[in-house]
């Protein structure tokens, strides 16, 4: 290297100490890098903005999509584009209630329909879980979440939970949380959504919850068959020309019913099994048990 060359560097080594320990260069370098953040920032709120317009015209595949690529993936993304994308996903599953003034609640993961409220939760597997509260006649009381629904965004797969199924029995026959009636629309409109998610591309499992279903099913409760509730469904029975009641076997009983449906009590191990056989008439074990209510102390005690 030349002499001069060596003079320039110096110079120039000479000029970026002085520039790093001038108060108006470095002063300078700190708005440059303030600067540069501020545009990155800005790039990534407008991005967010552009994402929330999109949800915002989005239809259900294609907010389906969204979920598999933002949430299965646990994207980067805002609070708001998140919730934002939920809403308007599970709005799209729960649209048949809207005739039933369905909105939004205060709690941002839960809708409030005419007969009870949806909570909307992921699970650990970025499955989508439904609760469901229903609405109670005495106001004193207040009816817990009960998880019904899990559905499976990847697989278009939906689970019903019959343990919750079989508790709104309960819930309407011995804590009288609800009357009959209610459990009744209540049936209605969760088979409507059912077929809801059936229309948007779901396999739903087949459960004691659909009604587009003969009833064909075997329960065992864990309570002893006991004489006095036998005998109030035999006394039913006779008292009614619809149906009939026969001993078929030792502790097997047969109780007929209307349009041939037929309902088997056997009494197996300390514990009450039942078979319901609808006869090819679709309906859910709701449908059933708000019909004949005489059967339900087999499977729920007071």
């Amino acid at each position: 290297m030349s002499t001069k060359e060596n003079k320039s560097t110096e110079l120039k080594k000479a000029s970026q100490n002085k520039e790093e320990t001038d108060p108006y260069y470095k002063e300078k370098a700190q708005n440059h890098a303030e600067m540069v953040s501020w545009i990155a920032s800005a790039e990534k709120e407008l991005a967010d903005l552009r994402l929330r317009k999109t949800l915002l015209e989005d239809d259900f595949t294609e907010l389906l999509n969204e979920y598999r690529r933002l949430i299965v993936t646990d994207a980067a993304i805002s609070t708001v584009a998140k919730t934002s994308l939920l809403a308007y996903l599970t709005y799209e599953l729960l649209k048949p209630l809207n005739d039933a003034t369905l909105k939004q609640t205060d709690s941002y993961n839960v809708w409030e329909a005419k007969y009870f409220s949806i909570k909307y939760q992921l699970t650990d597997k970025r499955d989508l879980a439904l609760s469901f509260q229903m609405n109670v006649i005495d106001t004193r009381f207040e009816a817990k979440f009960m998880p019904l629904f899990l559905l499976d965004l990847q697989e278009m797969s939906v689970t019903v939970d019959e343990r919750q199924v079989l508790e709104l029995i309960r819930l309407w026959y011995s804590e009288k949380v609800f009357s009959r009636n209610q459990l009744t629309l209540i049936n209605y409109d969760l088979n409507r959504l059912l077929a809801n998610f059936k229309q948007l591309g779901f396999t739903v499992s087949a459960s004691l919850l659909d009604n587009t279903r003969a009833l064909s099913v075997d329960l065992e409760s864990d309570f002893p068959l006991e004489t006095n509730i036998l005998d109030d469904i035999f006394i039913t029975a006779m008292d009614s020309t619809e149906y009939d009641f026969d001993k078929i076997g030792q502790r097997y009983y047969q109780v007929k019913l209307n349009q041939e449906q037929n309902v088997y009590i056997q009494s197996k191990k300390n514990r009450t099994h039942l078979f319901i056989d609808s006869n090819n008439r679709r309906r859910s074990i709701l449908d059933f048990f708000t019909h004949y209510p005489f059967f339900v102390p087999l499977i729920v005690r007071e």
